[in-house]
């Protein structure tokens, strides 16, 4: 790295994306992608459709303020437009939050393992971090984190939570919201909300908290059940002085063109969403039930991946994995976990016909 960038910098984890470009030699066509959390089913025909429809108008500048999606989400969600921003997928709207709220100095509380922009985001703002372990069935430890968050600036849960697929319920949110400071952002990272509400019947309707005028913001994303990853486009629901705030440290034209008319199109998707949410819970219980006829440990997930123990280097499975066509997502180094997307039935087979070799091969 450059000598005279900041300093700072040689502390931030470079962030490793599941779907890695593939180095030559390994020739691995057509790949299993079961690393990112995807959906299976690919995009929304209708978005598709209103992105050929509109094809014609990619040489303007886009709306700067995204009006006419954000005035859609404000009546689904019922809140008002002042209390949303759009942006560059969940994770820009992370990282604004950060630079919005963290400095040198200012503390930023989240549960560990999980997702890993938490932690480069809160190096990048020089914050001091308090990452507070999961508890022993891979939940979030909210007393551990309610006390942590009495000196915070922003707490960060992600519900349900990457890379575990555990989630907090209604109750256990509203008891943890009740012990954390007033002046405490909280942000719940909601990315794989849809699936967790299908799954969970006590999972926490976190926007109502916002229309109650409560310091909660709230990411969602439209790359995970509305199948538009590479348009990159996700959204924030918080208190307007928060939609401010965040909107003082982004850039101009966050959002392209292409991405607000496909995201506007798809939430209209709802029959896209419906298949979408039964394909994954038929493949996620898939997946949980061939890791217990390999007696393999796994938590409960209520997200579209599940996390399970191999009983060896996760690297080096996934690593043979990939040699057999399936791309999937090893824990950080020197653990043995795996997290698994849930794919297409048939790449659901390629991964147990892989796995099975694997482990087979590994006595």
């Amino acid at each position: 790295m450059d000598p005279h960038a900041r300093a700072t910098l040689r502390d931030v984890p470079a962030y490793v994306p599941g779907n890695r470009p593939l180095a030559r030699g390994e020739g691995l066509a057509p790949l299993a992608h079961l690393a990112s959390n995807e959906n299976p089913l690919g995009p929304s025909p209708l978005a598709l459709e209103a992105l050929a429809r509109a094809s014609s108008q990619w040489a303007r500048y886009p709306d700067d303020h995204c009006a006419d999606l954000r005035e859609a989400l404000a009546a689904r969600l019922g809140v008002p437009t002042e209390c949303l921003a759009v942006g560059a997928g969940s994770s820009g709207l992370l990282k604004l939050l950060a630079e919005a709220y963290l400095e040198p100095g200012r503390t930023v509380v989240y549960a560990w393992p999980t997702f890993p922009m938490y932690r480069i985001v809160a190096r990048l703002q020089e914050a001091v971090e308090v990452p507070v372990p999961l508890d022993g069935d891979g939940r979030h430890d909210l007393a551990r984190m309610a006390e942590a968050a009495r000196r915070a600036s922003l707490v960060v849960v992600c519900n349900p939570n990457n890379p575990t697929g555990t989630y907090v319920s209604e109750a256990e949110l509203v008891a943890f919201l009740g012990q954390v400071p007033e002046d405490a952002l909280v942000v719940l990272d909601e990315a794989y909300a849809e699936f967790a509400r299908a799954a969970a019947p006590d999972y926490p309707d976190s926007v109502r908290w916002v229309r109650e005028g409560r310091r909660v913001a709230v990411l969602r994303s439209f790359s995970k059940v509305y199948g538009l990853a590479g348009l990159r486009v996700g959204y924030l629901v918080a208190p307007p002085e928060v939609v401010e705030a965040v909107g003082r440290a982004r850039v101009p034209f966050p959002v392209c063109a292409p991405a607000q008319v496909a995201a506007l199109a798809a939430l209209a998707d709802e029959a896209h969403v419906g298949r979408t949410l039964q394909v994954v819970a038929e493949g996620r219980r898939r997946l949980q039930q061939l890791a217990g006829q390999l007696g393999l440990p796994s938590y409960p997930s209520v997200a579209n991946f599940v996390w399970l123990d191999v009983g060896r280097p996760a690297e080096q499975v996934a690593a043979e994995l990939l040699r057999r066509g399936v791309l999937v997502r090893p824990g950080p180094i020197g653990t043995t976990w795996l997290r698994v997307s849930v794919g297409t039935p048939e790449e659901l087979s390629r991964f147990e016909g892989a796995l099975r070799q694997v482990l087979a091969a590994a006595g």
